[in-house]
């Protein structure tokens, strides 16, 4: 069996640069790893990434010889293994013709089951996912960003912040530092589980050096 574990994101979302990355093993050996840009700006969502990383995966599948293999695609997009499932409609324009394209790959293939995991389990697609957006922003780290958005912060209030979008300037994101949260989709995202996102990182060190 061939196991697949894919991944994807947009920073910021919508409308900013969507990446993906997914791992495929063949009875636990590793087969190929992948990370990419799949859309900039206009029409770039999270949804487009973890599309674009399962067309990916079954592209590359069908290129190199495994089209009669079973494969089990895991996701912990629980949107897109339930749309692939037939489970819940695809409403919108952007996901429309990527779901069709993934299934007619899938149709290609002996058997494709798409399976929901958590996030946890899917950390390694994750880490790829986040490589292709580093390396499209030049290979910055989310602390290094965080270093050139620093003299951009501006203090508005007792431990309350406003910090600039680093894709759009004009976009601003509240940061409170006393509560830990910013108004930005990475940490609605991700950054709840990891405590910080690069706006409260940038304004910390604001804060440490005003």
């Amino acid at each position: 069996m061939i196991a697949v574990y894919c991944d994807g994101l947009c920073e910021p979302n919508p409308g900013g640069i969507a990446t993906c990355g997914w791992l495929a093993f063949d009875g636990g050996e590793l087969l190929h790893r992948h990370s990419s840009v799949v859309r900039r700006g206009s029409g770039a969502t999270n949804n487009v990434a973890e599309y674009g990383a399962v067309i990916s995966a079954l592209g590359w599948l069908l290129a190199n010889g495994y089209a009669s293999r079973r494969t089990v695609v895991h996701s912990d997009s629980q949107l897109l293994v339930y749309q692939l499932a037939g489970k819940y409609v695809v409403r919108s324009p952007n996901i429309v013709p990527l779901h069709a394209q993934t299934l007619d790959l899938a149709r290609m293939l002996r058997e494709v089951v798409f399976r929901w995991i958590p996030r946890e389990k899917n950390a390694e697609a994750d880490a790829l996912s986040r490589e292709a957006y580093r390396n499209a922003l030049g290979g910055q780290s989310r602390e290094e960003r965080a270093r050139k958005l620093t003299p951009l912060v501006a203090r508005v209030g007792v431990d309350l912040y406003v910090v600039p979008s680093q894709s759009n300037p004009r976009k601003l994101y509240a940061v409170n530092l006393a509560e830990n949260t910013c108004e930005c989709p990475d940490f609605r995202v991700r950054g709840r589980k990891l405590g910080y996102c690069k706006h409260i990182l940038a304004a910390r060190e604001f804060s440490r050096t005003a």
